[in-house]
């Protein structure tokens, strides 16, 4: 009797310490690539339990070991157990070498975790930056653009994303370019100032490298934009209309100065404006967001006593011309050729009695 009485106590000495143990598991990838983050996630629920078998706020850590040549901690995160029964933990991979590592969850009592629990993981990480070769020089001269040029020798024509940060702030992308059949890479990333540029190569695998770029120097003046033009007689009654075939920018339009000129246009978008804010000696100038079609422009005096000859000047522009067609667009009647008058009744009849009289004589 004894015997039974010790085994029955044994027994439910274990089954107070079986239930009391919590149940934890972890996940995470069995692959990641150096330079990408190492997610780990773990639950505390057992298939349905109503509630997490760790309170809410439990914490304890998690470590990363790199394993060869000898197992050596390279990281670690405290976890905290958050009201669902989950936890979460992440480590940055840069730098890290290729191999195998382990996750390693942390019993803080070497008790507090079932046996049913998953508190370890290995994980291997694959480093592919020997795959990427840059061919364009690190160190360029300033001239607006930075010149990236490489190839990728395991992806192919897949296209390769590329993400260029200067002093922590985003220039371009995460933006794909093309790749050839070689994995070669060419892009021209327009920039505004020199300094240190670091440009990291990825695709839909994840990171693959990166680089540094140096562009030194400072732009140069930037070249004057040389002024076409058209000239044409404009008075209040009779306006003058222009055409401007434009490039795609902002195009600059301007007229002569000696007279107060008013000056109406259409932009692309067929948004009519008008504008007057110079008086006789200052030229009137007005600023029109292209895409590279064309612009039609009236001027006419301020005054109804004055007239003359308008010269309307662009920039950015590959033609400007006097236009036909350009009246119609602004409300305006085209102009015709004047026709000839008819003669009066009381002169024609004095022509034929003159034609008479010489006749008679």
């Amino acid at each position: 009797m004894k015997r039974i009485a010790w085994l029955t106590i044994i027994a439910a000495m274990v089954l107070v310490g079986t239930a009391s143990a919590a149940y934890v598991s972890i996940s995470a990838p069995q692959t990641v690539y150096v330079g990408d983050e190492l997610e780990i996630t773990g639950t505390t629920i057992v298939g349905g339990l109503p509630k997490p078998s760790l309170d809410p706020g439990f914490s304890t850590e998690i470590i990363l070991y790199v394993l060869k040549p000898g197992k050596s901690e390279v990281g670690r995160k405290t976890i905290v157990v958050q009201q669902d029964g989950t936890f979460s933990a992440t480590f940055d991979t840069s730098g890290f070498k290729a191999g195998d590592y382990s996750i390693d969850l942390i019993d803080p009592t070497l008790s507090t975790f079932g046996s049913s629990s998953k508190t370890q993981q290995i994980v291997t990480l694959v480093d592919r930056s020997g795959s990427l070769t840059i061919s364009s020089p690190l160190n360029q001269d300033f001239d607006g653009s930075l010149d990236l040029r490489g190839s990728i020798g395991e992806i192919g024509d897949a296209g390769v994303r590329v993400l260029v940060e200067h002093d922590g702030t985003t220039v371009y992308g995460p933006e794909y370019v093309a790749t050839g059949k070689d994995g070669a890479f060419s892009v021209e990333v327009p920039i505004s100032a020199g300094g240190t540029y670091e440009v990291t190569f990825s695709d839909n695998k994840g990171y693959i490298g990166d680089a540094v770029f140096v562009a030194t120097g400072t732009p140069g003046p930037t070249a004057t934009q040389a002024m076409i033009s058209a000239s044409s007689p404009a008075s209040r009654s009779a306006p003058a209309y222009f055409e401007v075939d434009t490039r795609s920018g902002t195009v600059t339009i301007a007229t002569s100065a000696g007279i107060d000129w008013v000056v109406e246009y259409i932009d692309e978008d067929d948004n009519l404006r008008k504008v007057n804010s110079k008086g006789m000696l200052e030229p009137e100038t007005v600023e029109v967001a292209a895409r590279g079609g064309p612009v039609y422009v009236k001027v006419y005096p301020m005054s109804y006593n004055d007239s003359g000859t308008v010269q309307v000047s662009a920039s950015n522009a590959d033609s400007v011309r006097v236009s036909q067609t350009a009246p119609g667009l602004f409300g305006d009647a085209t102009p015709t050729p004047a026709q000839a008058a008819p003669v009066p009744a009381a002169l024609a009849l004095l022509a034929l009695l003159a034609v008479i009289l010489v006749r008679r004589g």
